[in-house]
């Protein structure tokens, strides 16, 4: 694993990123996702813009959750409203704060 650096954290949400290698990791509990910079804007982009990756569905325990697709048709991700939001929110201050180290260090 690379030396990184928190980026954001809220709920159970955390985002990191090893300036070296560039590549940012998005921390769940039961999960966790790998990018290139690139592939993190644009599924900073995905996420903001509400695409059409994205749907609501009752699930067998009677919860509702959102559901995301993602460009593997066989995984999704599910997550309730607090998840959801704190996902979204994490994203959203990594973003910033990523500006931010850049700006420090050039």
């Amino acid at each position: 694993m690379c030396d990184t650096k928190i980026l954001s954290q809220r709920g159970d949400t955390h985002i990191s990123v090893c300036h070296k290698c560039r590549t940012y990791y998005i921390w769940q509990q039961s999960f966790v996702l790998t990018f290139t910079q690139n592939k993190f804007f644009d599924f900073l982009n995905i996420i903001k813009s509400n695409g059409d990756e994205l749907f609501f569905s009752t699930f067998p325990d009677g919860e509702f959750r959102l559901i995301m697709k993602t460009p593997y048709p066989d995984i999704v991700f599910s997550f309730d409203e607090e998840q959801w939001q704190n996902f979204r929110d994490a994203l959203q201050e990594s973003y910033y704060m990523n500006e931010v180290y850049g700006m420090l260090n050039n």
